[in-house]
């Protein structure tokens, strides 16, 4: 099979460099680092094509060459047509017959497939400006839908050339790079000892002589033992040995020497001229089923230069985990998920070296946590038998790797340390989590939820700890709602109904126009409606509530939560009854994971002391709102503590301490497990969490209060 770009998983890599080792398609066909030196440099393919005609002219005489081929090729006969995606303005030829989501895919563009294809959840709809495919019937779509040329891009067949307009709502949406600085450090580090996996240290060497004839090598080992390095352990990788000699004499023996420590083990891995203050970097990732956390950081003093964030590309191929594992199964289907994971990271990669104007060679370490699905498909490894019974993956500690193995964009040599997990639904975020938590070192017992895609609970203290997890779907990161999206600029992240006049007020992420709605503001958007009494206990609209806002959808009753002219996307923004459902088995899901925990564990909701609630909502969530809609149990407000994204924290801490490297091997493997998926138990607990907030207001004697006033 024809290897991929490093940079765009879904396009062909014609071309090899090898220096890096890494194959580029014809977008990236540039020497990466033209002033380095480069032994291959002479017979390099890439090289001359830089010197002698640039890409653009490359790509033109291709173009112009297809064009002439495509003329002579009869038009009864032809096998392929021409799909121009707006408003990119991105051309591409597909296969009579494929649809225009696999064409989408595979030139790199993005559109949201929740279902991962099948046709059921109506989020990848593009419109048809010029041109027609073969499109089915659906109940998704409304007559006026199809009359503006709407359809499913998953089930649009491709026929001939055509136009496809991608609508706003179903993009790709990243984060803005924030910068961070001291603040963060200071948070997470907390005392612990910034000693990142990868140091570079500057040496300056003695000449070899007469009476000092010691190797090259000896002679490294020897100076860094100054530095308090057992030389003993340090080892060197191959490719550096070989120009170990030339690059010490080339140098005046000046040079900064790059090592990992990891363990008992050191091994050198990059030589560079000498500088007193070497600069050298790391990147942190959370790798959620979602989206994509990445930052930036400076491995001198563990300082935030920037974090960026994307849905992961993986969507495409469903929503949640057991959706990937079916897919891996595809032909082609791991190799596929394992390119679109890397592709996001190295996108999120692009973006911060190019607002920092980091070079990706000073990119040393890397440290990524994620659920154990996300996780066995970023590193190739089969995940299917996670899916059946006794549910084990391949592994939840992990040796160290190197960014070449996976394809990331950035030092080939740098170090890849993986977070351990702990089971097969309880992975490296789970563990991140309770680092950042502090459980782990607590007297009294607490609970840490992480809500996302999946939700996972750790119930204990320092003396133990139980976790588990539960499907909960990715309503509260914004897939499977019509207008929900991660909690990014635009999105509306608190709404206030007022109980009299039903008026509105909304809060928008940096005060834009709404683009949709992230999980914050659907807790309390729920809520808000539940309290009004718009919403009855089962999450129907009530119909004697006569508002503007309140009207018949295409999808059935629908509350108006922004007009399109007061938003940034061609339709109204509303929030509709199958919304609502998906929300409250969301909720459901949630709830039920955690009383589930605390009934086998023998402990009751008054024993615990503290509440902690980590994911992406937003800026903050309202504990008090969260449990009138029933997601979190009716317990103490000043026991809640919301971390935000741990899972990205406790990446960062193993990319700069080795203490918190330590503690999370040892919390890893701490946790008892705890299976919800043959629990009559927790079946019970979650019908009778899907309703506001509960089938029995006994179990929330403060909201039955509220209620009551």
């Amino acid at each position: 099979m024809e290897p991929s770009c490093f940079r765009h998983a879904d396009k062909p890599g014609k071309y090899y460099c090898s220096k890096y080792e890494q194959y580029l398609c014809s977008d990236c066909l540039a020497c990466q680092d033209p002033k380095a030196y480069c032994k291959f440099r002479k017979s390099c393919f890439i090289w001359e094509i830089v010197k002698h005609g640039t890409p653009d002219m490359q790509d033109a005489a291709m173009s112009e060459k297809k064009e002439k081929k495509a003329k002579k090729v009869n038009k009864d006969v032809l096998k392929s047509a021409v799909i121009t995606f707006l408003p990119s303005n991105q051309r591409l030829e597909a296969e009579i017959g494929s649809t225009l989501l696999d064409a989408a895919h595979k030139s790199g563009i993005y559109i949201n497939a929740g279902c991962g294809g099948r046709g059921v959840c109506g989020s990848c709809k593009v419109k048809i400006e010029k041109g027609k495919v073969d499109f089915g019937d659906t109940p998704l779509f409304s007559e006026e839908d199809r009359e503006k040329g709407f359809v499913l891009a998953c089930k649009g067949k491709i026929s001939g050339d055509v136009t496809v307009v991608v609508p706003e709502e179903n993009k790709a949406r990243a984060l803005k790079i924030v910068e961070d600085g001291a603040g963060l450090k200071e948070k997470l580090l907390a005392g612990r000892k910034t000693k990142p996996l990868v140091s570079v240290v500057p040496l300056e060497l003695a000449p070899p002589s007469l009476d000092d004839a010691s190797s090259d090598l000896d002679r490294v080992r020897h100076s860094l033992s100054k530095y308090g390095y057992d030389s003993e352990i340090i080892s060197i990788s191959l490719p550096v040995l070989r120009s170990l000699s030339r690059d010490l004499r080339a140098n005046a023996w000046k040079v900064n020497i790059a090592l990992i420590s990891h363990g008992n083990t050191c091994e050198i891995i990059r030589i560079t001229p000498y500088s007193s203050s070497p600069v050298f970097y790391g990147v942190a990732v959370d790798m959620g089923t979602t989206s994509v956390v990445a930052s930036l950081v400076d491995l001198r003093n563990g300082a935030v230069a920037g974090t960026t964030s994307a849905q992961n590309r993986q969507v495409v191929f469903g929503e949640d985990v057991i959706s990937r594992i079916i897919s891996s199964q595809k032909k082609d289907g791991l190799e596929n998920l394992h390119s679109y994971a890397i592709s996001t990271v190295n996108s999120l990669i692009d973006e911060l070296v190019s607002a920092t104007n980091v070079k990706r060679d000073e990119i040393l370490s890397f440290a990524v946590a994620g659920n154990t699905v996300m996780t066995q498909l970023m590193l190739k490894l089969d995940p299917s038998a996670i899916r059946a019974e006794p549910y084990v993956p391949a592994a939840v500690d992990y040796p160290l790797f190197r960014a070449k193995d996976i394809g990331l964009n950035i030092n080939p040599e740098a170090s890849v340390y993986v977070v351990p997990g702990n089971a097969a639904y309880v992975g490296g975020d789970i563990t991140a989590g309770i680092l950042v938590s502090g459980l782990n070192i607590m007297e009294d017992v607490a609970l840490f939820i992480d809500v996302g895609t999946n939700g996972e609970m750790v119930l204990g203290n320092k003396e133990w700890m139980m976790s588990a997890s539960c499907s909960a779907g990715p309503a509260f990161e914004g897939g499977g709602i019509r207008h929900g999206m991660r909690a990014l600029p635009g999105a509306i992240e608190g709404v206030r109904i007022d109980p009299v006049t039903l008026e509105v007020s909304l809060d928008v992420i940096d005060n834009e126009l709404p683009a949709g709605i992230c999980g914050s503001g659907m807790i309390s958007l729920i809520a808000s409606l539940f309290l009004t009494g718009i919403l009855d206990a089962s999450g129907k609209f009530m119909e004697k509530q006569i508002s503007d806002r309140f009207r018949r959808g295409k999808y059935g009753y629908e509350f108006v939560l922004a007009l399109q002219k007061n938003s940034q996307i061609e339709e109204d923004i509303v929030i509709s009854e199958v919304d609502i459902t998906t929300l409250m088995q969301s909720k459901a899901a949630v709830y039920a994971g955690i009383m589930t925990l605390l009934k086998s564990a023998g402990i009751a909701l008054d024993a615990i002391n503290r509440i902690q609630v980590a994911g992406g909502f937003g800026k903050h969530i309202d504990f008090e709102l969260a449990v009138i809609i029933g997601m979190l149990p009716d317990a103490d407000i000043k026991k809640f503590e919301y971390l935000g994204n741990s899972s990205i924290a406790g990446a960062y801490l193993a990319l700069v301490s080795e203490d918190a490297r330590d503690d999370l091997l040892a919390i890893s493997k701490k946790m008892t497990y705890v299976d919800f998926s043959s629990s009559n138990l927790f079946y019970d607990e979650y019908m009778q969490a899907l309703f506001l907030p509960h089938t029995d207001l006994r179990s929330f004697p403060g909201v039955a209060k509220r209620l009551k006033k």
